[in-house]
């Protein structure tokens, strides 16, 4: 089904959507430390439904120059694959459970390919934004040994282990580094650069 929409005008729509649902979940973040399922809903099924109806235009998808519906099909591809790449950091503790269905969310904008690069750009993006609480906050010392606890663990040596639930320095709202994510790859896309990895 083709609402008879032209790309510049699906795209238009895709990116009103997508920063409506993520406006209310950073705000919801900043808050209350947590993203309702309502919001994630709200983004999942936008995005199905955008790149259900929008027009196919070669199927290059919403971030491309030449954007184009991806279909219903690869919409729900790349929601779930958006919850695989961030489910390890929730099995880790390292991310709430809100912010990787956020991300699966994000993924039904971008289909499964994109969502890929769209991750990389979210980690840097949460990267950056963790270094400069860090840094704002004055706990370098606190996080630093966090680290050093944590890779500790993954290089299998014994003694103290890290908990994040309990000695977190500070936890930071993710849903800012998503968002931040996606409008600085939206514009890195935009300019006519390629993705971060293609296929």
């Amino acid at each position: 089904m083709d609402l008879d929409l032209n790309p510049a005008t699906w795209q238009l729509w895709c990116y009103a959507a997508l920063a409506l649902t993520l406006v209310m979940a950073v705000e919801s973040d900043l808050r209350a430390h947590r993203i309702p399922n309502v919001v994630v809903l709200l983004m999942l099924c936008s995005g199905v439904l955008l790149n259900t109806v929008g027009p196919t235009n070669g199927r290059e998808g919403l971030f491309s120059q030449f954007p184009g519906a991806l279909g219903a099909g690869p919409a729900l591809l790349g929601a779930l694959v958006g919850l695989v790449i961030f489910l390890p950091m929730y099995r880790w503790r390292a991310m709430g459970a809100g912010d990787v269905k956020l991300l699966a969310a994000l993924g039904a904008f971008a289909g499964p390919v994109e969502i890929i690069s769209l991750a990389l750009c979210i980690l840097v993006a949460g990267g950056v934004l963790a270094v400069a609480r860090m840094l704002w906050t004055g706990k370098s010392r606190a996080v630093l040994g966090n680290v050093k606890l944590v890779l500790g663990g993954l290089g299998g040596a014994t003694g103290r282990s890290f908990d994040p639930a309990t000695q977190s320095a500070e936890r930071m709202p993710y849903a800012l580094a998503l968002a931040g994510g996606v409008l600085a790859y939206a514009v890195w896309r935009s300019a006519g650069a390629m993705p971060l990895i293609g296929f």
